[in-house]
């Protein structure tokens, strides 16, 4: 049977690919029953830690996903990652890469004083 988070779970642990570097959020139910790499299909990722422990304030991916249309996070990813939005899912480095959406919710989620600004950003959504 594949995994279900209850409801009110959210990922809290970060995985490295190996092979490619990839990083992305799970949840900690999911360490033992990784599959392939998202991104390359290569090894299995690793495990690299909790994400900003202790916080309480974590943003669900698909909750971040819903704040794109937020200026004071699209500034927040500007000012705090060195990104330029494309469009509406899509950012840039300065090099001109693509940078993926799972990658800044990773990087902001890492960061306490980051993960603060959009975890009140979300609750001002919320209420």
């Amino acid at each position: 049977m594949p995994f279900q988070p209850l409801p009110d779970d959210q990922p809290s642990c970060t995985v490295e690919c190996p092979a490619c570097g990839h990083r992305g959020l799970v949840y900690e139910q999911q360490l033992g029953l990784l599959g392939p790499c998202p991104v390359c299909g290569a090894a299995r990722p690793r495990y690299m830690g909790s994400v900003a422990p202790g916080s309480g304030r974590q943003v669900s991916f698909g909750r971040f996903r819903d704040l794109l249309d937020e200026p004071r996070l699209l500034s927040l990813i500007e000012e705090a990652l060195g990104l330029c939005p494309l469009d509406a899912e899509c950012f840039a480095d300065a090099q001109g890469r693509e940078v993926p959406l799972e990658d800044i919710h990773y990087a902001l989620q890492g960061n306490a004083g980051w993960q603060g600004q959009v975890y009140n950003l979300h609750m001002n959504r919320a209420r």
